[in-house]
C-alpha cells in the first residue's frame, strides 16, 4: 500500500494575541480553523495518517470546552489513525493534567504519544511502527532521541516512522540550546523511513513539492506574527513499499502577517506602494507598515486619504508615519520666517543637513507657539 501522512503541528491551539486585542479573538479562533483547514485537506486526499508533531496546544493549562472543540474537530478526520506527540508547549510530564484530560474524551482513533515507546499501528490497518520522542518539559539541552538509539530491536512492520520536536541545528534558531536540538545527521544515523519533526514555525524543506527526502519539519498551519512571513503550511507526504516519498506542502492559513519598512518622497511613490499592497489579499492581511521619507507640503497634506485605502481594506493595519515628514523648502521658510531673520538664516545654512534642518524647524515652531 501507498502510506499518505498528512504531517502539521505547532498549531498553538489556545494562544493569545493580546497585542492586538482588536482582532484578538478572530485570530485565536484562526488557530481552530486552520486545523479544520488541515483535515479537510487530508480527507481530500483520502489520507491514511494524521500526525501532530507537537504543540498542538500554546500550554498545559486547557479548558475542558476547547479540549472538546479541538477533539471534534480531529474526529472529523476521515483517515485511520490521529498521531498526537506532545511538544513543548504542550509538554507531557505527568503531573500536570492536560493529557489525562485529554485522553478522558478521546475516541480509539486518536493516540496521544507520550510514551517513550514503539506504537504499532496494525490494530488501524497500517502496516506502520512509530518512534516518538516527547517532550516532557518546556526546555532542554538534550532532545529525547536516546531511548530510539539504544533500541536492541524493532518490531517488524512495513514503515518505520519517526516524530520528534525540537530544533533541527541549522534551520531552527536555538542559540542556548534550550530547544532539544537535533542534527540531520543525527536523525539520518537512526534507520528511519521517516522523520516528522515539529517545533520551528517554518516549513522545511523550504519547498513545494519534494521527492526522496526522509526529513520534514511541519512548520505551523497559521502564522502567529510579524516573524512568520509565510502563509501556514502543512505537509502531505506519500511513502510507498519501496520507501520513495513523495511529498507538497498544503497551504492551510486564515491569515497572514506582512511587516514592512519603506521610503517614499512623492505621492506617485506613496500610490504605488498602496495598490502593490491592496494586489496581496488585503482582506486576510495583517499589516504592519514604517514609513519614512519626505513628501512636499501639498502631497503631505493628502497622505492619510492615500493611506485610508490601505485601513478601509486590510484585515488589520498599523501605520508608523513618524519618519515621513513634510519637506520644508524656502516656500515654507519663508510663509512661516521673515528672510532677514535669525529662524530664517538659520534654516537655509541647515538645507543640506536634512535631519538638522527638521529638527531646527520643529524646535523654531515651538518656540514661536
Amino acid at each position: 500500500m501507498v502510506l499518505k501522512i498528512m504531517h502539521t503541528g505547532d498549531i498553538h491551539l489556545g494562544m493569545k494575541f493580546n497585542q492586538y486585542p482588536q482582532i484578538s479573538k478572530q485570530l485565536e479562533n484562526a488557530r481552530y480553523q486552520a486545523l479544520e483547514n488541515v483535515i479537510k485537506e487530508a480527507n481530500k486526499r483520502n489520507t491514511n495518517l494524521l500526525a501532530v508533531a507537537g504543540d498542538l496546544f500554546d500550554k498545559t493549562n486547557i479548558s475542558s470546552a476547547d479540549l472538546k472543540r479541538t477533539i471534534d474537530i480531529l474526529d472529523s478526520f476521515a483517515g485511520d489513525v490521529v498521531l498526537v506527540l506532545p511538544g513543548n508547549h504542550d509538554y507531557s510530564d505527568g503531573i500536570t493534567k492536560l493529557w489525562d484530560k485529554f485522553r478522558e474524551k478521546l475516541t480509539g482513533r486518536i493516540l496521544i504519544l507520550d510514551e517513550k515507546k514503539i506504537y504499532e499501528l496494525h490494530d488501524f490497518q497500517i502496516p506502520a511502527a512509530v518512534y516518538p520522542a516527547p517532550c516532557e518539559t518546556k526546555l532542554s539541552a538534550e532532545n529525547n532521541l536516546g531511548w530510539i538509539k539504544n533500541l536492541e530491536s524493532r518490531v517488524k512492520a512495513d514503515y518505520q516512522i519517526a516524530l520528534a520536536h525540537g530544533a533541527l541545528a541549522g534551520f531552527s534558531p536555538d542559540l542556548n540550546d534550550n530547544y532539544f536540538k537535533m542534527s540531520r545527521e543525527e536523525l539520518l544515523d537512526i534507520e528511519m523511513d521517516l522523520w516528522l519533526l515539529g517545533h520551528s514555525h517554518l516549513s522545511y524543506p523550504n519547498q513545494d513539492k519534494v521527492i526522496n527526502h526522509k526529513i520534514f519539519n511541519n512548520g505551523t498551519p497559521e502564522p502567529d506574527g510579524m516573524d512568520c512571513s509565510h502563509p501556514g503550511y502543512a505537509w502531505y507526504i506519500e511513502l510507498n513499499q519501496t520507501k520513495e516519498i513523495k511529498a507538497e506542502r498544503i497551504l492551510t492559513g486564515n491569515y497572514h502577517f506582512s511587516d514592512l519598512e519603506k521610503e517614499v518622497n512623492n505621492q506617485a511613490e506613496l500610490e504605488n506602494l498602496v495598490e502593490q499592497i491592496l494586489n496581496d489579499q488585503p482582506e486576510t492581511k495583517i499589516l504592519r507598515l514604517q514609513l519614512k521619507g519626505e513628501l512636499a507640503r501639498e502631497e503631505f497634506e493628502r497622505k492619510d486619504q492615500i493611506l485610508r485605502k490601505l485601513r478601509d481594506s486590510c484585515f488589520y493595519t498599523k501605520i508608523d508615519q513618524s519618519n515621513l515628514e513634510m519637506k520644508i523648502d524656502r516656500e515654507i521658510m519663508r510663509e512661516e520666517f521673515s528672510e532677514n531673520s535669525f529662524p530664517y538664516q538659520l534654516l537655509t545654512e541647515l538645507e543640506d543637513d536634512n535631519q538638522a534642518l527638521h529638527l531646527a524647524y520643529k524646535m523654531l515652531k515651538e518656540v514661536q507657539e
